[in-house]
């Protein structure tokens, strides 16, 4: 369920809330929990980010990425790259 953000235009409270997408203008129609004000607006905020789709084991990264790795390992002396193909 997406969250939305809402501002109140009394008294500039900010507060998030979980409604579905039919539901999302609910709050303008409520009162502002701090103040108990009718004023209060849907605010437009960025989506959050996730991290690192390759960390997070999202999409693995191509072959192409191995074999940069390996150049990389037997062309640099005392390189500490390791091929560990449970990860890549």
């Amino acid at each position: 369920m997406p969250s939305y953000e809402y501002q109140c235009e009394q008294c500039d409270h900010y507060f998030t809330r979980f409604l579905s997408i039919s539901s999302m203008h609910t709050p303008e129609e409520i009162p502002c929990p701090e103040c108990q004000e009718l004023r209060v607006k849907k605010v437009i905020a960025t989506a959050p980010s996730l991290g690192d789709s390759v960390r997070l084991r999202i999409r693995r990264p191509d072959e192409g990425f191995k074999d940069v790795l390996r150049k990389i390992h037997d062309n640099t002396p005392g390189s500490t790259i390791k091929d560990n193909s449970s990860y890549i």
